[in-house]
């Protein structure tokens, strides 16, 4: 007998049943199999399974229950009235039923239906049969010969039109894009095994798959660095930042005051320290003096490097250089000072003389409290810029001392009291007082970097400086394309550019020299090939086709990546040419070292012997990392909100107000019959005289944002003297002079503390008024003060216009009140204290 099998395909519904707890209460057709006899006479039969076994007490169906339909030329048969009952896991159970069509019964090609009832007459199933499950669609004819294939053709048939390949869109690496090719191959090559390394196809499909991988790498690094917000490459970031006028800072070198301390004797004294001479941390047992040829093997082991900026000549009594104090004693150089007498030496040459521009540390040596070296305080060391030097005689000397006033830059002024002479603790008046402090010329200043190759004036031979010359990935550039090379290094030192006369910048104020803005330093590298040199540029916008330049940018793994010109834009370098790279490596915050960390120098071996000895007084400053990547997409975006031009009034006072010695500005337009003209009035920080030198620097200052045609013209405010005269009732027991000390003190525009008075010239503006409600407020809050009653309250050497009455002292246009309160000058204002009561 040959046999079909027919489901009755509800999965769910079957799985439904499978899932009801045991003993089982209700079942349904699994499937129904159709053994056709082997010949016409021969009886059929049908076997019908259960989905779940069923107790014979309620599943023993009859014949009634089995109803056969259908049947479109032969209606369906009867069934035989014995049905047997095929026992499940136990004898109780029944698991299926086999029924039983008498031979010679006739089929057509139709579907016919069988389905459990209840009995005759119903539709109904039994109550223990699922109704999804109690019927099953049956085919006699499925075993008969037929002229078409019972199944779909297979896939590899080559007749049939292939299917439209489908795509994973979201394959982006070398697996999957090999994984997707093989699967492609063997739907379409017969017998294809995707699993052989040493088939060359496999070979071929993973070559593509590596070239796709790294195509789609390309498009994704472009569509990710082609937006600010999504951009990881620090070079794209900055060119977008850009692109919005921001310049995002690359970091910066720091910079340290470094002073030497020099005894001629193997080497003749005015000793000359060349430019970019190294400077090295402080480490215990090595000499001061490090000879250049040792040098190179001590590179490696240097975690960090500085290098003077200028040539600097040593002398032996710039070392140590005393104050002069005019047969005074116990005497100090109090806070602000701007001046002082020194002792120098006869020296035979000009050049160990003191001349303007020159660097001078001013130190305290001994603790006035003890006077033990050991407890000096560091904090009292400052460096100044000498400004001016004159020679000075006192005919009380000795005879042959040699005397100079030198003087400073009020931006210099020393921010502490430097206490000369001091008697220890304890000391009586006869006993002889100790030097407490000093001053030293031999300074410079140093940058944060380390030059690579070493610096000519270190006399090393060329072999060992080309050993350590840093190298370019490419080395020359090729004919196609354009060259990209990248630097073996990436802390390219950046700092400003070193002069070509090898001395410090100018006019500079020591309290400058240290300053450094991100945005004017470059890097510190240099490019040299058959013809010239090759300079580092911010940028190439303003290049022209024979500007020989480049930038430095921050490659994706931190190196330095060199861009060079399009012929455009800046040249381009010739194919195949030769490159030697020069520069200064070390920067960013580390470069901030705290004083006295700098302790050895490096020395040609002609200079090796000399008794030298370095430190840094002062900390090192300004060095600064790179901006961060999320710093710049913060800023970049609101950067041109920040105007370079000055249209309207209030755009010239904003522009005034970014110079740092103005603090506050008025701007009035004028129309003169020819152009218009703008006239600024600045107040200077700290009421500091505006002299015709600084309203011409702050012109200067406003030329950058002055628009064409407007002429702009700087006028210093116009002062408003006031005079006030006060009571003042001193409280019961007080002193009536040390409560008028403590007002006129609370009044002055420097108070003795140093710190801001009530009359404080940066407390009034440009309009500014006088309250007499403030003045009575800042009188009452003295000690000692019972009451105050001002009895005169006006403009200086004018009548007075009822201030007193209204309690105000109006100040209009450009005018800015003030009293310094200088006997001195009484015509600047005046105050005027009476003190009553107390004792």
């Amino acid at each position: 007998m040959t046999g079909a099998r027919f489901l009755c395909c509800d999965e769910g519904r079957r799985a439904a049943l499978l899932a009801l707890p045991s003993p089982a209460k209700y079942s349904g057709i699994d499937y129904v199999e159709v053994h056709a006899g082997a010949t016409v006479a021969d009886p059929t039969t049908i076997v019908v399974t259960l989905v779940r076994e069923m107790p014979d007490n309620v599943s023993k169906l009859g014949v009634a229950n089995f109803r056969l339909t259908g049947g479109t030329r032969f209606p369906a048969p009867a069934l035989s009235p014995t049905i047997a009952y095929d026992p499940g896991s136990a004898p109780n159970l029944i698991a299926s039923y086999t029924l039983t069509i008498p031979g010679g019964s006739q089929f057509d090609y139709s579907l016919y239906r069988l389905a459990l009832v209840s009995g005759p007459g119903s539709d109904a199933p039994p109550g223990f049969i699922d109704p999804r499950l109690s019927a099953v669609d049956l085919d006699f004819k499925l075993a008969c010969a037929r002229d078409v294939d019972c199944a779909p053709d297979c896939d590899d048939d080559a007749d049939l039109p292939l299917e439209d390949a489908t795509f994973d869109y979201r394959t982006r690496d070398w697996p999957a894009f090999r994984q997707a090719m093989l699967d492609r191959l063997a739907a379409l090559v017969p017998g294809f095994r995707g699993d052989d390394p040493l088939d060359l196809t496999v070979t071929l499909v993973e070559m593509l798959a590596a070239e796709a991988d790294r195509l789609s790498y390309r498009l994704d690094w472009i569509g990710t660095e082609a937006f600010l917000p999504t951009a990881r490459s620090r070079t794209s970031v900055a060119r977008h930042a850009r692109l919005v006028g921001y310049r995002p800072g690359e970091g910066v070198s720091a910079r340290c005051f470094v002073g030497f301390d020099f005894a001629a004797g193997v080497v003749a004294d005015g000793m000359v320290l060349a430019q970019s001479t190294p400077l090295l941390l402080r480490r215990d047992g090595v000499d001061p003096v490090v000879a250049a040829s040792g040098w190179p093997g001590m590179i490696p082991n240097e975690p960090m490097v500085f290098e003077t900026i200028a040539d600097l000549r040593l002398w032996e009594w710039r070392s140590a250089i005393a104050f002069h104090t005019w047969s005074d004693d116990s005497c100090r150089l109090p806070k602000g000072s701007t001046s002082a007498t020194l002792v120098v030496s006869d020296s035979p040459s000009a050049d160990a003389d003191l001349k303007p521009g020159d660097l001078l540390l001013l130190r305290e040596i001994r603790s006035p409290d003890n006077g033990e070296k050991a407890d000096a305080s560091p904090a009292h060391r400052h460096v100044v810029r000498l400004t001016g030097v004159a020679p000075v005689a006192d005919p009380l000397a000795p005879v042959g001392t040699k005397l100079v006033d030198v003087g400073w830059d009020i931006a210099d002024a020393l921010p502490f009291d430097l206490v000369i002479q001091a008697r220890a603790d304890g000391e009586t008046s006869a006993a002889a007082t100790t030097l407490c402090a000093d001053a030293a010329a031999n300074v410079t200043v140093a940058d944060h970097g380390m030059s690579m190759p070493p610096a000519a004036a270190l006399g090393l031979a060329p072999s060992a400086t080309e050993a350590l010359r840093p190298r370019l990935d490419p080395d020359a550039p090729g004919g196609e394309g354009a060259w990209r090379p990248v630097l073996d290094r990436a802390d390219v030192a950046r700092a400003q550019p070193l002069r070509q006369d090898r001395a410090l910048p100018p006019g500079v104020p020591a309290s400058q020299l240290l300053d450094a803005d991100a945005a004017g330093v470059l890097p510190a590298l240099g490019i040299l090939d058959a013809f010239s040199s090759w300079k580092a540029r911010p940028d190439l916008l303003a290049s022209d086709p024979f500007d020989r330049g480049f930038v430095v940018e921050a490659g994706i793994d931190g190196r330095a990546e060199l861009r060079f010109g399009d012929g455009i834009h800046g040249l381009a370098p010739a194919p195949g040419s030769s490159f030697a790279v020069q520069g200064r490596f070390g920067s960013g915050l580390a470069g901030n070292i705290g004083s006295d960390s700098l302790g050895h120098i490096v020395l040609p071996d002609a200079q090796a012997k000399a008794k030298l000895r370095v430190t840094n007084p002062l900390p090192a400053r300004s060095g600064a990392d790179p901006e961060p990547i999320a710093s710049v997409r913060l800023n970049a975006p609101y950067a041109f909100r920040c105007q370079d031009r000055a249209v309207t009034p209030e755009d010239y006072v904003a522009a005034a107000k970014r110079h740092p010695e103005v603090s506050a500005a008025l701007a009035i337009p004028r129309w003169t019959g020819a152009f218009q003209t703008m006239l600024v009035y600045v107040d200077r920080k700290g009421g500091l005289p505006t002299d015709r030198a600084f309203l011409a620097t702050i012109a200067t200052h406003l030329e950058h944002y002055r628009l064409m045609g407007i002429d702009v013209a700087v006028r210093a405010a116009v002062p408003v003297p006031l005079d006030v005269e006060l009571f003042v009732c001193a409280a019961p027991g007080a002193l009536r002079g040390m409560v008028g000390a403590r007002v006129r003190d609370a009044l002055h525009p420097r108070r003795a503390d140093g710190g801001a008075g009530f009359f404080d010239p940066d407390r009034f503006t440009f309009g500014e008024p006088l309250r007499l409600s403030a003045l009575i407020a800042a009188v009452m809050a003295v000690e000692g003060v019972q009451s105050v009653e001002v009895t005169t309250f006006q403009r200086f050497g004018r009548q007075a216009a009822g201030e007193l009455a209204a309690g105000v002292i109006h100040a209009f246009g450009a005018e800015v009140l003030e009293l310094p309160d200088d006997p001195n000058f009484p015509e600047r204002g005046r105050l005027r204290i009476k003190v009553g009561g107390g004792r």
